[in-house]
Protein backbone atom coordinates (compact mmCIF):
# COMPACT_ATOMS: atom_id res chain seq x y z
CA UNK A 1 0.00 0.00 0.00
CA UNK A 2 1.64 3.36 -1.24
CA UNK A 3 2.38 5.80 1.88
CA UNK A 4 -0.85 8.37 1.17
CA UNK A 5 -2.87 5.19 0.86
CA UNK A 6 -1.89 4.02 4.68
CA UNK A 7 -2.77 7.44 5.82
CA UNK A 8 -5.52 7.73 4.45
CA UNK A 9 -6.66 3.41 5.48
CA UNK A 10 -5.23 4.60 8.91
CA UNK A 11 -6.90 8.19 9.32
CA UNK A 12 -10.41 5.73 8.37
CA UNK A 13 -9.66 3.55 11.51
CA UNK A 14 -8.64 6.30 14.19
CA UNK A 15 -11.97 8.55 12.94
CA UNK A 16 -14.21 5.90 12.99
CA UNK A 17 -12.58 4.33 16.57
CA UNK A 18 -14.18 1.28 16.21
CA UNK A 19 -14.66 -0.22 12.75
CA UNK A 20 -15.12 -3.94 11.05
CA UNK A 21 -13.11 -5.16 8.21
CA UNK A 22 -16.16 -5.00 6.25
CA UNK A 23 -16.82 -1.75 6.97
CA UNK A 24 -13.63 -1.00 6.21
CA UNK A 25 -14.15 -2.55 2.21
CA UNK A 26 -17.11 -0.73 2.09
CA UNK A 27 -16.08 2.51 2.80
CA UNK A 28 -12.28 2.00 1.17
CA UNK A 29 -13.55 -0.15 -2.12
CA UNK A 30 -10.37 -2.12 -1.54
CA UNK A 31 -10.61 -5.80 -1.63
CA UNK A 32 -11.45 -7.72 1.50
CA UNK A 33 -7.92 -9.86 1.38
CA UNK A 34 -5.75 -6.81 0.79
CA UNK A 35 -7.61 -5.58 3.81
CA UNK A 36 -6.63 -8.51 5.77
CA UNK A 37 -3.44 -8.49 4.85
CA UNK A 38 -2.52 -4.89 5.82
CA UNK A 39 -4.90 -5.39 9.30
CA UNK A 40 -2.51 -8.04 10.05
CA UNK A 41 0.86 -6.60 9.27
CA UNK A 42 -0.61 -3.40 11.31
CA UNK A 43 -1.59 -5.78 14.39
CA UNK A 44 1.83 -7.70 14.10
CA UNK A 45 3.53 -4.41 14.45
CA UNK A 46 1.26 -3.47 17.49
CA UNK A 47 -0.67 -0.78 15.88
CA UNK A 48 -3.98 -2.36 15.67
CA UNK A 49 -5.97 -4.33 18.21
CA UNK A 50 -8.54 -6.43 18.12
CA UNK A 51 -12.57 -5.72 19.70
CA UNK A 52 -15.07 -7.16 21.05
CA UNK A 53 -17.56 -9.06 18.21
CA UNK A 54 -20.80 -7.18 17.58
CA UNK A 55 -23.66 -8.50 15.11
CA UNK A 56 -24.23 -6.78 11.86
CA UNK A 57 -27.20 -5.76 9.79
CA UNK A 58 -26.67 -8.98 8.26
CA UNK A 59 -26.82 -10.90 11.65
CA UNK A 60 -22.86 -12.27 11.36
CA UNK A 61 -20.73 -11.00 13.96
CA UNK A 62 -17.87 -9.13 13.32
CA UNK A 63 -14.66 -8.06 15.33
CA UNK A 64 -14.35 -4.83 15.60
CA UNK A 65 -10.80 -2.99 15.14
CA UNK A 66 -9.35 -0.33 17.07
CA UNK A 67 -6.11 1.34 17.30
CA UNK A 68 -3.48 0.69 20.07
CA UNK A 69 -4.30 3.34 23.11
CA UNK A 70 -0.86 2.56 23.57
CA UNK A 71 0.90 3.55 20.57
CA UNK A 72 1.68 6.69 21.46
CA UNK A 73 1.10 9.43 24.11
CA UNK A 74 0.14 12.76 23.17
CA UNK A 75 0.82 16.29 25.39
CA UNK A 76 -2.22 18.87 24.75
CA UNK A 77 -2.06 22.56 25.95
CA UNK A 78 -4.97 24.90 26.24
CA UNK A 79 -4.00 28.77 26.72
CA UNK A 80 -7.24 30.53 27.80
CA UNK A 81 -7.65 33.68 29.08
CA UNK A 82 -7.77 32.90 32.86
CA UNK A 83 -6.35 29.64 32.56
CA UNK A 84 -3.95 26.98 30.86
CA UNK A 85 -4.48 23.65 31.01
CA UNK A 86 -1.84 20.61 30.35
CA UNK A 87 -2.44 17.31 29.82
CA UNK A 88 -1.35 13.42 28.70
CA UNK A 89 -3.15 11.55 26.49
CA UNK A 90 -2.97 8.11 25.32
CA UNK A 91 -3.07 7.99 21.57
CA UNK A 92 -7.23 7.75 21.90
CA UNK A 93 -7.33 10.68 24.05
CA UNK A 94 -8.11 9.48 27.18
CA UNK A 95 -6.56 12.06 29.75
CA UNK A 96 -4.07 10.59 32.27
CA UNK A 97 -2.99 13.22 34.07
CA UNK A 98 -3.64 16.68 33.86
CA UNK A 99 -2.86 19.89 35.51
CA UNK A 100 -4.31 23.83 35.61
CA UNK A 101 -2.35 27.20 36.08
CA UNK A 102 -3.15 30.86 36.45
CA UNK A 103 -2.31 32.13 32.08
CA UNK A 104 -1.37 36.05 33.33
CA UNK A 105 -1.92 36.19 29.48
CA UNK A 106 -2.41 40.44 30.23
CA UNK A 107 1.16 39.85 31.27
CA UNK A 108 2.64 38.98 27.51
CA UNK A 109 3.14 35.79 25.70
CA UNK A 110 6.76 35.36 27.32
CA UNK A 111 5.43 35.76 30.88
CA UNK A 112 2.70 33.30 29.93
CA UNK A 113 4.59 30.61 27.99
CA UNK A 114 7.35 31.03 30.77
CA UNK A 115 4.85 29.52 33.27
CA UNK A 116 3.69 26.91 30.99
CA UNK A 117 6.79 25.44 29.55
CA UNK A 118 7.90 24.05 33.08
CA UNK A 119 5.06 22.14 32.86
CA UNK A 120 5.37 20.65 29.74
CA UNK A 121 9.03 19.77 30.71
CA UNK A 122 7.91 18.15 33.74
CA UNK A 123 5.13 15.92 31.38
CA UNK A 124 7.74 15.17 29.19
CA UNK A 125 10.24 14.17 31.77
CA UNK A 126 7.30 12.09 33.50
CA UNK A 127 5.99 10.39 30.12
CA UNK A 128 9.02 9.48 27.54
CA UNK A 129 6.37 8.83 25.67
CA UNK A 130 4.88 11.69 24.47
CA UNK A 131 5.16 11.90 20.71
CA UNK A 132 3.60 15.19 19.96
CA UNK A 133 2.06 18.25 21.04
CA UNK A 134 -1.06 19.99 20.41
CA UNK A 135 -1.46 23.43 21.42
CA UNK A 136 -5.54 24.95 21.48
CA UNK A 137 -5.16 28.81 21.43
CA UNK A 138 -8.54 31.15 21.50
CA UNK A 139 -6.96 33.82 19.54
CA UNK A 140 -7.27 34.01 15.91
CA UNK A 141 -5.09 31.23 14.53
CA UNK A 142 -3.17 30.61 11.52
CA UNK A 143 -3.25 26.76 11.35
CA UNK A 144 -0.84 25.93 8.71
CA UNK A 145 1.65 28.19 9.70
CA UNK A 146 1.00 27.48 13.72
CA UNK A 147 1.52 31.20 14.69
CA UNK A 148 -1.46 33.45 16.65
CA UNK A 149 -1.93 35.84 14.10
CA UNK A 150 -3.41 38.27 17.27
CA UNK A 151 -5.91 37.91 20.18
CA UNK A 152 -8.74 40.50 20.55
CA UNK A 153 -8.51 42.27 23.82
CA UNK A 154 -5.21 40.81 25.07
CA UNK A 155 -2.38 42.85 23.93
CA UNK A 156 1.36 41.31 23.44
CA UNK A 157 0.12 37.82 21.61
CA UNK A 158 0.38 39.58 17.90
CA UNK A 159 2.04 37.09 15.34
CA UNK A 160 3.15 34.76 17.68
CA UNK A 161 4.69 31.33 16.28
CA UNK A 162 3.82 29.07 18.62
CA UNK A 163 4.49 25.76 16.51
CA UNK A 164 8.63 27.22 16.12
CA UNK A 165 8.51 28.09 19.32
CA UNK A 166 7.42 24.28 20.65
CA UNK A 167 9.32 22.22 18.06
CA UNK A 168 12.46 24.29 18.46
CA UNK A 169 12.07 23.75 22.61
CA UNK A 170 11.11 20.27 22.21
CA UNK A 171 12.10 18.67 19.10
CA UNK A 172 8.18 17.36 18.78
CA UNK A 173 5.79 17.56 16.38
CA UNK A 174 3.42 20.43 17.15
CA UNK A 175 -0.17 21.46 15.91
CA UNK A 176 -1.94 24.68 16.59
CA UNK A 177 -5.22 25.14 16.55
CA UNK A 178 -8.52 27.30 17.58
CA UNK A 179 -9.54 26.45 21.00
CA UNK A 180 -12.96 25.72 19.64
CA UNK A 181 -12.40 23.29 17.56
CA UNK A 182 -10.35 21.59 19.63
CA UNK A 183 -12.93 21.20 21.96
CA UNK A 184 -15.62 20.05 18.90
CA UNK A 185 -13.43 17.24 18.40
CA UNK A 186 -13.64 16.27 21.97
CA UNK A 187 -17.40 16.36 21.38
CA UNK A 188 -17.09 14.36 17.87
CA UNK A 189 -15.20 11.55 20.17
CA UNK A 190 -16.40 11.53 23.62
CA UNK A 191 -19.10 13.91 24.23
CA UNK A 192 -22.60 14.86 22.52
CA UNK A 193 -21.28 15.06 19.09
CA UNK A 194 -20.95 11.44 19.22
CA UNK A 195 -22.76 9.71 15.87
CA UNK A 196 -23.39 12.84 14.37
CA UNK A 197 -21.81 14.24 11.02
CA UNK A 198 -22.89 17.69 10.74
CA UNK A 199 -23.49 19.73 13.70
CA UNK A 200 -21.70 23.05 15.47
CA UNK A 201 -20.44 23.46 18.89
CA UNK A 202 -20.61 27.35 19.93
CA UNK A 203 -18.68 28.62 22.57
CA UNK A 204 -19.84 31.14 24.53
CA UNK A 205 -17.36 32.74 27.18
CA UNK A 206 -15.94 35.79 27.22
CA UNK A 207 -16.12 36.03 23.72
CA UNK A 208 -18.27 33.56 21.10
CA UNK A 209 -16.67 31.43 18.55
CA UNK A 210 -17.79 28.21 16.77
CA UNK A 211 -16.75 25.21 15.25
CA UNK A 212 -18.51 24.11 12.15
CA UNK A 213 -18.42 19.84 11.28
CA UNK A 214 -19.38 19.09 7.91
CA UNK A 215 -19.76 15.30 6.79
CA UNK A 216 -17.65 14.14 10.17
CA UNK A 217 -15.66 16.81 9.48
CA UNK A 218 -14.37 20.03 10.57
CA UNK A 219 -15.04 22.91 8.12
CA UNK A 220 -12.07 25.51 8.50
CA UNK A 221 -12.69 27.77 5.46
CA UNK A 222 -10.24 28.73 2.58
CA UNK A 223 -8.22 30.79 5.14
CA UNK A 224 -8.72 28.77 8.15
CA UNK A 225 -10.72 31.49 9.63
CA UNK A 226 -14.41 29.66 9.29
CA UNK A 227 -16.51 29.67 12.36
CA UNK A 228 -16.01 33.56 13.59
CA UNK A 229 -19.67 33.45 14.73
CA UNK A 230 -19.21 36.39 17.73
CA UNK A 231 -18.23 38.58 14.55
CA UNK A 232 -21.73 38.91 13.30
CA UNK A 233 -23.79 41.56 13.13
CA UNK A 234 -26.66 41.45 14.88
CA UNK A 235 -27.18 45.67 15.02
CA UNK A 236 -25.37 47.40 12.63
CA UNK A 237 -25.05 50.44 14.75
CA UNK A 238 -24.66 48.82 17.97
CA UNK A 239 -21.53 49.12 20.16
CA UNK A 240 -17.83 48.71 18.25
CA UNK A 241 -16.64 45.81 18.35
CA UNK A 242 -12.81 44.97 18.66
CA UNK A 243 -12.67 43.41 15.61
CA UNK A 244 -13.44 46.96 13.93
CA UNK A 245 -16.80 46.52 12.90
CA UNK A 246 -20.34 47.33 15.07
CA UNK A 247 -23.46 45.89 16.56
CA UNK A 248 -21.47 42.14 16.46
CA UNK A 249 -23.03 38.91 18.43
CA UNK A 250 -19.96 38.93 20.92
CA UNK A 251 -20.21 43.04 22.41
CA UNK A 252 -24.32 41.88 22.75
CA UNK A 253 -24.40 38.64 24.12
CA UNK A 254 -20.50 37.21 25.26
CA UNK A 255 -19.61 36.91 29.17
CA UNK A 256 -18.05 40.00 28.81
CA UNK A 257 -20.80 42.24 26.89
CA UNK A 258 -23.27 40.82 29.78
CA UNK A 259 -20.85 42.03 32.44
CA UNK A 260 -20.28 45.12 31.09
CA UNK A 261 -24.18 45.90 30.68
CA UNK A 262 -24.66 45.21 33.74
CA UNK A 263 -22.64 47.53 35.42
CA UNK A 264 -23.24 50.49 32.98
CA UNK A 265 -26.77 50.23 34.57
CA UNK A 266 -25.70 50.02 38.26
CA UNK A 267 -23.80 53.08 37.26
CA UNK A 268 -26.52 54.86 35.61
CA UNK A 269 -28.57 54.10 39.36
CA UNK A 270 -30.60 51.27 38.27
CA UNK A 271 -32.28 48.67 40.94
CA UNK A 272 -30.21 45.75 41.33
CA UNK A 273 -29.07 43.76 44.31
CA UNK A 274 -25.66 44.05 42.90
CA UNK A 275 -26.24 47.74 43.62
CA UNK A 276 -26.99 47.69 47.05
CA UNK A 277 -24.60 48.66 49.74
CA UNK A 278 -24.44 44.69 51.64
CA UNK A 279 -23.77 43.19 47.79
CA UNK A 280 -20.64 40.84 47.98
CA UNK A 281 -20.32 41.92 44.38
CA UNK A 282 -19.22 45.57 43.44
CA UNK A 283 -19.32 47.02 39.94
CA UNK A 284 -16.01 46.43 39.44
CA UNK A 285 -15.96 42.56 40.36
CA UNK A 286 -19.11 41.65 38.62
CA UNK A 287 -18.80 38.05 37.29
CA UNK A 288 -21.45 35.80 35.11
CA UNK A 289 -21.39 33.84 37.91
CA UNK A 290 -22.79 36.73 40.28
CA UNK A 291 -25.13 37.69 37.89
CA UNK A 292 -26.72 34.55 37.32
CA UNK A 293 -26.53 33.80 40.74
CA UNK A 294 -28.94 37.11 41.44
CA UNK A 295 -30.97 36.57 38.07
CA UNK A 296 -32.08 33.29 39.50
CA UNK A 297 -33.02 34.93 42.86
CA UNK A 298 -35.57 37.12 40.41
CA UNK A 299 -33.25 40.56 39.74
CA UNK A 300 -34.88 42.25 37.38
CA UNK A 301 -32.12 43.69 35.33
CA UNK A 302 -30.02 40.69 35.37
CA UNK A 303 -32.97 38.43 34.42
CA UNK A 304 -33.46 41.14 31.26
CA UNK A 305 -29.80 41.67 30.84
CA UNK A 306 -29.78 37.38 30.49
CA UNK A 307 -32.61 36.80 28.39
CA UNK A 308 -31.90 39.55 25.84
CA UNK A 309 -28.23 37.70 25.49
CA UNK A 310 -30.15 34.74 24.62
CA UNK A 311 -32.57 36.19 22.48
CA UNK A 312 -29.59 37.75 20.03
CA UNK A 313 -27.96 34.19 20.23
CA UNK A 314 -30.86 32.66 19.15
CA UNK A 315 -31.07 35.08 16.02
CA UNK A 316 -27.27 34.20 15.42
CA UNK A 317 -28.08 30.77 15.33
CA UNK A 318 -30.99 30.79 13.21
CA UNK A 319 -28.89 32.01 10.85
CA UNK A 320 -26.27 29.17 10.86
CA UNK A 321 -29.74 26.57 11.23
CA UNK A 322 -30.49 28.36 8.12
CA UNK A 323 -27.17 28.12 5.98
CA UNK A 324 -25.75 24.49 7.26
CA UNK A 325 -28.60 22.90 8.58
CA UNK A 326 -27.20 21.16 10.93
CA UNK A 327 -28.33 17.79 13.22
CA UNK A 328 -27.47 19.43 16.79
CA UNK A 329 -25.96 22.76 17.95
CA UNK A 330 -23.89 21.86 21.32
CA UNK A 331 -23.68 25.37 23.65
CA UNK A 332 -19.95 25.47 25.98
CA UNK A 333 -18.43 27.83 27.84
CA UNK A 334 -18.75 29.93 31.28
CA UNK A 335 -22.38 31.43 29.78
CA UNK A 336 -24.01 28.40 28.96
CA UNK A 337 -22.91 26.19 32.10
CA UNK A 338 -24.04 28.95 34.72
CA UNK A 339 -27.11 30.10 33.27
CA UNK A 340 -28.61 27.19 31.12
CA UNK A 341 -32.35 27.90 32.08
CA UNK A 342 -32.10 31.63 32.05
CA UNK A 343 -30.93 31.56 28.16
CA UNK A 344 -31.73 28.52 26.61
CA UNK A 345 -35.62 29.54 26.89
CA UNK A 346 -34.89 32.96 24.72
CA UNK A 347 -32.51 31.12 23.20
CA UNK A 348 -34.78 28.38 21.53
CA UNK A 349 -37.88 30.90 21.53
CA UNK A 350 -36.03 33.18 18.72
CA UNK A 351 -34.08 29.96 17.04
CA UNK A 352 -37.92 28.95 16.31
CA UNK A 353 -39.45 31.63 15.37
CA UNK A 354 -36.59 32.48 12.78
CA UNK A 355 -35.08 29.86 11.55
CA UNK A 356 -37.31 27.69 8.70
CA UNK A 357 -39.29 25.42 10.33
CA UNK A 358 -38.09 22.57 7.82
CA UNK A 359 -34.65 22.66 9.87
CA UNK A 360 -35.06 23.99 12.84
CA UNK A 361 -37.96 21.17 13.83
CA UNK A 362 -34.63 18.47 13.27
CA UNK A 363 -32.13 20.62 15.08
CA UNK A 364 -31.29 19.81 18.58
CA UNK A 365 -29.63 22.17 21.16
CA UNK A 366 -27.47 20.59 23.83
CA UNK A 367 -25.03 21.72 26.42
CA UNK A 368 -21.38 20.50 26.62
CA UNK A 369 -21.33 17.98 29.15
CA UNK A 370 -17.55 17.60 28.82
CA UNK A 371 -15.09 18.07 31.56
CA UNK A 372 -12.85 21.28 31.57
CA UNK A 373 -9.87 19.79 30.23
CA UNK A 374 -12.16 18.50 27.26
CA UNK A 375 -10.06 21.48 24.96
CA UNK A 376 -7.04 20.37 25.95
CA UNK A 377 -7.77 16.85 25.64
CA UNK A 378 -9.11 18.08 21.56
CA UNK A 379 -5.72 19.46 21.13
CA UNK A 380 -4.18 16.25 21.78
CA UNK A 381 -6.19 14.30 19.07
CA UNK A 382 -5.68 17.22 16.60
CA UNK A 383 -1.62 16.31 16.63
CA UNK A 384 -2.83 12.44 16.64
CA UNK A 385 -3.36 12.62 12.94
CA UNK A 386 -0.58 14.25 12.18
CA UNK A 387 1.53 11.75 14.13
CA UNK A 388 0.21 8.78 11.92
CA UNK A 389 1.46 10.25 8.88
CA UNK A 390 5.10 10.44 10.75
CA UNK A 391 4.48 6.95 11.58
CA UNK A 392 3.73 5.88 8.25
CA UNK A 393 6.56 7.42 6.80
CA UNK A 394 8.45 5.27 9.18
CA UNK A 395 6.97 2.17 7.99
Amino acid sequence: MRNTDLVQFLKLIYAERDISRAALAEKTRLAPSYITVTIRQLQEKGWLLEGERVRSRAGRRRRLLHFNPALAHLLGIEIGRAYSRIVVTDFLGTVLSHKRISSHVSKGRDHALGLIHPEVKACLQHDPRVQGIGIAHSGVIDTAAGSVLFWPEVQGWRDVPLKQIFEGEYGLLTVVEDSVRTWAKAEQQFGQGRGHSNFVCIDIGMGIGAAIFVDGHPYVGASGLAGELGHTTIDENGDLCSCGNRGCLEVIASGAAIINRVRSALEKGVGSVLGEEDSTSSPEDLSIESIVTAAKAHDRLCELVLREAGTHLGTAMAGLVNLLNPETIILGGALPRAATDLILEPLRGTLKARALQQSVSRVDVAISQLPDDATAAGAALAVAERTLEDLCRAW
